[in-house]
């Protein structure tokens, strides 16, 4: 492994690869911050530069608010070197309008997710997993339709309001957001989740727990692939109670769905692999 912010090890590595790989997430959007989608879109360009293919697998497109922005990744994704491997439909439709090396993928982390051993048990009513600058009042209101609660940051920013929302809901806290394994171990333990992250929700519907996201967009455009139901799907914590018994009486079981599509992805990153690197040579 290198260091990301170390340029010279970043320019080594990449000089010494055949191919350069971008596993899964959100990573071109600058949503959260103009300097991130700047840092990952100068590292494909630099890749590029060393006419190394890259290969963006199991990535989200945007959203993307700047003029600027969106200019660089129009371009990026109209080289022939980059290879879109897009985990949604808007992300799919958009790469494959610029660039025909697109198709549509899983999200990398369901791979991790068949190998995981774990029963399922009845611990928390509910799970939640805020985000850093989130409306801290908005939970309150939960407190009304669940009991046993226990709050999970799924990132290092989210620990300090994690730890606030725990304090004010009187309820249990967990805070080693390195431990996925425990993470994953938690969600299965409880009947619900509430999310203002992405991947808690893939988790849910991955294992058939009932879930309402407050993520916004990036969750709705996922789970379009599988679904045209809306009700998991709120913005405000005071829509929640109306959804509740809808989404407990008739959850997303989405396993089989998310692992088919997981072997058919990675099949295909090998055979991509294998055919670029043979023509590197």
């Amino acid at each position: 492994t290198i260091s990301r912010f170390n340029i010279f090890e970043l320019i080594d590595a990449i000089y010494d690869s055949d191919i350069v790989i971008y596993g899964g997430g959100g990573l071109l959007q600058d949503i959260t911050s103009t300097k991130s989608f700047l840092y990952y879109s100068s590292i494909i360009w630099l890749s590029l530069m060393f006419q190394k293919p890259v290969i963006l697998f199991g990535n989200s497109l945007g959203p993307v608010k700047k003029l600027t922005d969106r200019f660089i990744l129009k371009s990026i994704l109209k080289n022939k070197n980059v290879f879109l491997f897009a985990r949604d439909l808007v992300s799919y439709r958009y790469g494959k309008w610029l660039n025909s090396n697109t198709v549509l993928s899983s999200d990398p982390s369901v791979r991790h997710l068949k190998k995981f051993q774990a029963q399922k048990s009845d611990i928390y009513d509910l799970l939640i997993v805020p985000r850093k600058n989130s409306n801290i009042e908005k939970y309150d209101i939960l407190k009304k339709y669940f009991q046993r609660i226990i709050v999970c940051p799924a990132q290092k920013t989210d620990i300090q309001i994690a730890r606030t929302i725990a304090n004010r809901l009187g309820c249990d806290l967990f805070e080693n957001v390195d431990n996925t394994e425990e993470l994953l171990s938690l969600i299965l333990s409880s009947n619900f989740v509430i999310s203002e992250r992405f991947h808690p929700l893939l988790v849910a519907a991955y294992f058939g727990i009932p879930f309402i996201s407050l993520e916004g967009v990036k969750t709705i455009r996922f789970f379009a692939k599988y679904t045209d139901r809306r009700e998991f799907f709120v913005k405000d914590t005071v829509d929640v109670f109306k959804r509740i018994e809808i989404v407990k009486s008739n959850p997303l079981n989405l396993k089989d769905a998310m692992d088919e599509e997981a072997e058919k992805s990675f099949k295909e990153l090998y055979r991509l692999m294998i055919k670029l690197s043979s023509r590197m040579r």
